[in-house]
């Protein structure tokens, strides 16, 4: 299948007549058209529906758009990095991450690492995703939160606590850290079972042999923070505060409750030292954005 012919056929698609397709790829029209003929028998199904004032897509011609479009994207940024590594520059790298992780860490990262930077592009998944847009070749690497894919080259680039975010008139909002049952003991606001970060509460509550009900449960964290911030309880979330609320640390059993980070990436990546050393450097940029679980020895990772 030539990539020429999925050109013809989503500009087509696009203009809805083949003269205003003959134009847009500077192609004459007769030869256009028998172009497109070509694709639909070596596909062996019809593309359009053919009428005198243009051509609309059938059923078979709507389903395989998208892959056509997805193919020449791939094309497109294959011939970019190509011309980037021939002459000497591998150009910005793309990582799939979760949107929380986007905003507080990777965004943060990006900003400090000024202009000529290794990052140039994030794409934001929800966390069980992330490794997913990575291993379809949408990104060149990925930070994630769960346990990474084995075939793939990973590394731990740190941990950021799971917080009790509290109102700062509260009385729990000057301490240190928060007991998990003195912790379940308040109106709790928590995520959905969807999201990755109630599971990781849950997983926690349950290993210390504990229970609770939660107050709220909402799929935005930007609403947990909000009711928060309100005065309808304590949210457990990863994000960073706002809206002048205190992060404090959750306390288990055997620590400090922990999210782990992992950098993943292929090694076969024509930029995998790239990547290798940008990973390195972001972890130590954690480090420094969360030193607390760097000091704290009894700080727990959760999964």
């Amino acid at each position: 299948m030539e990539l020429r012919l999925l050109r013809y056929f989503v500009a087509a698609s696009e203009h809805g007549t083949v003269h205003g397709a003959a134009e847009a790829v500077h192609v004459a029209q007769p030869s256009l058209s028998r172009q497109l003929r070509r694709l639909e028998q070596d596909l062996g199904f019809a593309l359009f529906d053919r009428a005198p004032r243009g051509v609309t897509l059938t059923a078979a011609g709507r389903a395989f758009l998208p892959i056509a479009q997805d193919l020449l994207t791939r094309d497109e940024r294959a011939t970019a990095t190509a011309r980037s590594i021939a002459g000497g520059d591998g150009g910005g790298l793309t990582v799939a991450s979760a949107g929380t992780t986007v905003t507080d860490i990777l965004a943060p990262f990006i900003v400090a690492q000024g202009a000529n930077g290794p990052i140039s592009n994030a794409i934001e998944v929800v966390p069980e995703n992330v490794y997913g847009v990575f291993e379809r070749g949408d990104a060149d690497f990925a930070v994630g939160t769960r346990i990474p894919p084995a075939e793939f080259r990973s590394r731990v680039i740190g941990y950021a606590y799971l917080w009790a975010q509290v109102h700062p008139d509260h009385p729990l909002a000057s301490a240190e850290t928060i007991p998990m049952a003195r912790l379940l003991r308040e109106p709790l606001i928590v995520m959905s079972r969807a999201h990755g970060v109630r599971n990781m509460f849950d997983t926690a509550v349950a290993r210390a042999g504990l229970s609770y009900t939660p107050a709220i449960e909402t799929e935005s964290s930007s609403l947990a923070l909000a009711l928060a911030a309100a005065g309808s309880g304590i949210c457990v979330l990863s994000d960073d505060s706002r809206y002048g609320l205190r992060t404090v640390p959750i306390r288990a059993t055997d620590g400090d409750l922990a999210i782990t980070l992992y950098g993943v990436w292929d090694d076969k990546h024509f930029a995998s030292t790239r990547i290798e050393h940008c990973l390195g450097a972001l972890s130590e940029f954690v480090a420094e954005l969360y030193p607390q679980t760097t000091r704290r020895s009894e700080a727990r990772p959760v999964s």
